[in-house]
């Protein structure tokens, strides 16, 4: 049998969920493929993947031979890929790709059974009951099983009509033991974190990752830790890392200027994800402010590298990885006094109790690990031979 997934761009969230289903498939002497749109970065520059990819991978648009990525241009290359291969059973990215949607007319044509990969939730955005129904009967009823990143997730498709026998969890995952070790390492011997990565602040930290967007809420984020330095005090008070780039970048530093913000906020960029464990185990706590995720995969990083989580109550990975009061804070991502609360109170926590809390994201996120997904995608298997 051999098992094809499909992704838009592989990363190293990607990478090692498909690592994980290959050994799997490995063990059950299945084939299995990966086939991803390009190998162009896109708004993600993941960095160096070699040692990640292994896995058989096919990718339909190289950067080396294409200059600019063009969704239909993967789109109008899928289906010969995917003759060529002749899959048992394909899992595409959701439904509103025209790669996807290429890939799952190519298997009703060919009677292959498909498996949605999805994290859409209802509250993602205002919905039209009539521009669902529309997209429940065009494109979603017509997969034969689902793999979602939760119960939200979950929950939205049963309310459109999708059978809830047929929908598996554990589509949102990364690397925890990576985060977990190369965070621990960091704590072990600071000095050689600060060595490597010596943008890292000296005082304690906040740190978010994050793309430097108007939806991820950065501005608010800025002004709800300049209210909790106000409360504190300047010398009491904790840094502000925020890592990231992005079309906002250049409004936020002037923001923070204005604030005369620049000695205790600061902006080191884009982290690469081999540097990503130095600044998560020197780190005091994880804020992501948000508007809107639907997922939030740096909550599983974060959560993985043993820090306590302050997050938006609208990101969906808040519903499943953050307990409030035992590994962290929810707050509401439009009210920056609410941002500044959260961050007060973690702050104020003792350290021991802190430590604890992260303890606790470690363990809460090991329900959402590579294994998972691929023990997900097993069930969305086992359950087609029922249909």
């Amino acid at each position: 049998m051999l098992i094809v997934i499909i992704f838009i761009n592989i990363g190293s969230y990607h990478a090692a969920r498909l690592r994980a289903i290959y050994s799997v498939c490995q063990e059950k002497g299945w084939n299995f493929t990966a086939i991803q749109a390009t190998d162009n970065t896109l708004e993600h520059p993941w960095g160096n993947l070699e040692r990640e990819i292994t896995f058989p991978l096919k990718t339909l648009l190289p950067s080396s031979t294409t200059a600019n990525y063009k969704q239909e241009k993967a789109a109008a290359l899928i289906s010969s890929c995917l003759d060529n291969l002749k899959p048992d059973i394909v899992a595409i990215p959701g439904w509103g790709f025209s790669l996807s949607r290429a890939a799952l007319f190519w298997c009703k044509r060919h009677q292959v059974p498909a498996i949605l990969m999805s994290e859409t939730k209802w509250d993602d955005e205002k919905r039209q009951w009539w521009q669902e129904r529309l997209k429940f009967w065009l494109y979603i009823k017509k997969y034969d099983a689902a793999l979602v990143g939760g119960k939200l997730h979950r929950d939205y498709l049963v309310k459109l009509g999708f059978p809830s026998d047929r929908i598996f969890l554990g589509y949102d995952a990364v690397d925890n033991d990576y985060f977990t070790k190369s965070a621990e390492a960091a704590r072990l011997d600071p000095a050689a974190a600060r060595q490597r990565q010596p943008k890292i602040p000296n005082k304690p930290y906040f740190i978010a990752l994050t793309r430097l967007l108007k939806r991820k809420n950065v501005h608010r984020l800025v002004e709800a830790f300049a209210v909790y330095r106000q409360q504190v005090g300047n010398n009491q008070a904790w840094n502000l890392v925020i890592c990231g780039s992005g079309e906002e970048e250049d409004t936020i530093r002037n923001f923070i200027q204005e604030k005369q913000l620049q000695n205790s906020i600061h902006l080191p960029g884009f982290i690469s994800y081999q540097a990503l464990g130095d600044w998560y185990g020197l780190a005091s706590a994880f804020v992501h402010p948000a508007l809107q995720e639907q997922w939030g995969l740096v909550v599983n990083e974060a959560c993985a590298a043993g820090l306590p989580i302050l997050c938006s109550r609208t990101v969906g990975a808040s519903y499943e990885l953050v307990i409030e009061g035992e590994n962290g804070f929810l707050f509401d991502p439009e009210n920056t006094q609410d941002i500044a609360r959260s961050l007060l109170t973690i702050h104020q926590i003792d350290p021991t109790l802190k430590n604890q809390m992260g303890k606790a994201s470690q363990k809460i996120v090991t329900n959402y690990s590579p294994t998972q997904f691929s023990e997900g995608i097993l069930k969305a298997i086992a359950a087609l031979s029922k249909v």
